[in-house]
Order: structure tokens, then C-alpha cells, then sequence
């Protein structure tokens, strides 16, 4: 008879307190899986962001390109003036200068105006993105070619600081994320 009764006792199920501290154990084990895939979901979001800022300011890179290659600044045309202007409704800074282009084609050098500059409606209120853009004016009477637009560039100020050299600040936001970079080229006549 007593090994009946121990066998009885062996099949009972589980208590109520042992129920209660697994679902316990579960809800926290749930809520720090939740809480991680937030704060993921956030970071990809961030990263994204940042991607996308970085990515507007690549335009230093081609600014960086024509410095090496230019030889005279056209525009602002004083030392130490800012680049600002205004001109068909619209406004922004602007630098503007003469840069050697080789032709592998014909083995010719030849003389072209770079002009980058940003854009906005003019008396748009403080805040309101620019259009960068980069014009081509090939000197021998080619014409001028739009080469570079990028939009949703927050800031874009331009400094001349002598007749071969000028400073540049670039900003462009995403989200929460801002991209600011600054550049002083001088300008170095130079031909690949």
C-alpha cells in the first residue's frame, strides 16, 4: 500500500508557484528580447541616417579634385569676402575659378571655369536646404554643362582666403544625424 501512494505522489503536476516564477522567468526573458530588437531596430536606423549624410557630403571629394587641377580664382573676387550671392531668385555662396583640363585625345591642355555653388529660393527662411551644383564652362566656346546637383545640403559657405586658396564648410542633416566637413584647398595647377 505504500508503494501506491508513492507513486501517487511522484505523478502530481506542477504547482502554482512553480507556474507563476516560469511565467515570471518568461515576461523578463521577453522583455530583454524585446528591449534588444528596439534598440537594433534604432541603431539600423541610425546607421542608415548617418549612411545618408555621409553620402550628400561625397561632393568634398570632387570640390577636392577641381582645387588640385584649378589656378585662379574668379569669384568672390576679394580676399577674406564670403562667397554669398544673389541672382534669378535665387541665393547661396558660390566659388568660382579657372582649372586646366588635359585632353588624352588630342594630347591638349585647355583652360575651364569651374563654378560649385549652392542654391535655394532667394529669401527662403534660415533653415531651408541648399541644391549644390557644379557647373562646367569649357572656355573655347563649348558651352556650360550642369556636371553635379546634390540636394538637401544644409549648409554650404564659401571663404576666399587668398587668390589660390578658399575655404569651404559643408553640412547636411538626416534624421537626427548631421554630417559637417570642412575644407581649405589651394589651388595647385596641376595636370594628370
Amino acid at each position: 500500500m505504500l508503494k501506491g501512494n508513492h507513486i501517487l505522489r511522484s505523478r502530481r503536476g506542477v504547482t502554482m508557484i512553480e507556474l507563476m516564477v516560469a511565467m515570471v522567468a518568461g515576461v523578463i526573458l521577453l522583455w530583454g528580447l524585446s528591449t534588444l530588437l528596439v534598440l537594433l531596430w534604432t541603431g539600423m536606423g541610425e546607421s542608415r541616417d548617418f549612411a545618408e549624410a555621409v553620402n550628400r557630403v561625397e561632393l568634398i571629394r570632387q570640390l577636392s579634385f577641381d582645387a588640385r587641377t584649378g589656378q585662379r580664382i574668379l569669384s568672390p573676387t576679394t580676399d577674406g569676402a564670403a562667397g554669398n550671392y544673389t541672382s534669378g531668385g535665387v541665393e547661396g555662396d558660390r566659388i568660382q575659378f579657372e582649372s586646366l583640363h588635359f585632353d588624352p585625345g588630342t594630347d591638349t591642355t585647355s583652360v575651364w571655369t569651374i563654378t560649385w555653388e549652392s542654391q535655394r529660393p532667394a529669401g527662403s527662411p534660415v533653415g531651408t536646404p541648399y541644391s549644390v551644383i557644379r557647373w562646367l564652362n569649357k572656355n573655347d566656346g563649348g558651352g556650360t554643362n550642369w556636371t553635379f546637383n546634390q540636394n538637401q545640403i544644409t549648409s554650404f559657405e564659401v571663404v576666399r582666403n587668398t587668390g589660390n586658396s578658399f575655404s569651404v564648410a559643408i553640412e547636411t542633416t538626416e534624421a537626427q544625424e548631421t554630417m559637417q566637413i570642412q575644407l581649405a584647398p589651394t589651388l595647385r595647377n596641376v595636370v594628370d
